[in-house]
């Protein structure tokens, strides 16, 4: 059994960001309680009260310095790796969704990793469960009972359904432990897509971040992460500005997966 929880960043296409990013996580449920347990310890290290919240973006309590709220992430995205928690991620650069609403963006995003976590779990052999972060669409819980009871729906009109994916609900900031790790993973992954000169203590956590990334290996050794933990959308690119910033995406998380991870 794997719990998949999905969430978005960058649906803001104002502040020069280059992609609209849509992830999730997939984590064994045997690992649920170690990981549970982690991140309270890692809460408990730095001083973190029942009711503070724990996510990527700037810490709220003044006491803690942003040093301090790097190191926090920092421990957060090793303690996924160390317990195989998957990462999965979907961008769309916004020139080419230019004029799309956020509705659209999230629903192509959501719908992509649905079907990624579906991919997942026939190559595992499991069966799982998703918990989404609030979807802004007009009645949620039908969106979650379609993809329960339909599956995905094409404009084709054609249908598939997400046969290892047995049950669909939704969570928000402060309801887990894991919604905390996911936030923070997510969040990593956009300054890796977004703005990788921006910060250079966050990226620190880049090589880390990607070998959690999902993964196939190629006869050579070649570790590829297209269509398994990065699904980059369109599939077909007729502009070269946009190639161009596809191809750097992809060349800057091939030579994370080479640096070595911190200590």
């Amino acid at each position: 059994m794997y719990i998949m929880l999905g969430d978005e960043a960058d649906a803001d296409q104002g502040r020069g960001q280059k992609f609209f990013v849509y992830s999730a996580v997939f984590i064994h449920a045997d690992d649920v309680d170690e990981l549970h347990d982690g991140i309270q310890k890692i809460r408990d290290d730095f001083g973190y009260g029942a009711t503070d919240s724990l996510k990527f973006s700037d810490c709220p309590k003044k006491d803690i310095t942003r040093e301090e709220h790097r190191d926090v992430k920092k421990a957060v995205v090793k303690l996924a790796r160390k317990h195989d928690v998957v990462f999965c991620a979907y961008a769309i650069s916004h020139g080419i969704a230019k004029g799309e609403t956020h509705d659209n963006l999230v629903l192509f995003g959501a719908n992509t990793l649905l079907g990624k976590f579906n991919e997942f779990l026939n190559a595992e052999d499991g069966i799982g469960i998703v918990l989404m972060d609030r979807i802004p669409v007009a009645n949620q819980y039908k969106y979650l009972k379609d993809k329960f009871q339909i599956g995905l729906q094409f404009p084709s009109g054609g249908t598939r359904k997400l046969e290892r994916i047995v049950g669909y609900t939704s969570t928000c900031d402060g309801a887990s432990h894991l919604a905390s790790m996911a936030d923070i993973l997510l969040g990593s992954f956009r300054y890796c897509v977004n703005e990788p000169d921006k910060d250079i203590a966050n990226a620190a956590i880049f090589p880390t971040l990607v070998r959690v990334m999902w993964y196939r290996e190629t006869k050579d050794g070649t570790k590829n992460l297209r269509e398994y933990g990065l699904t980059l959308r369109p599939e077909e690119i007729k502009v070269a500005s946009h190639q161009n910033d596809y191809d750097d995406l992809v060349g800057r998380l091939s030579g994370y997966l080479k640096k070595k991870e911190q200590d």
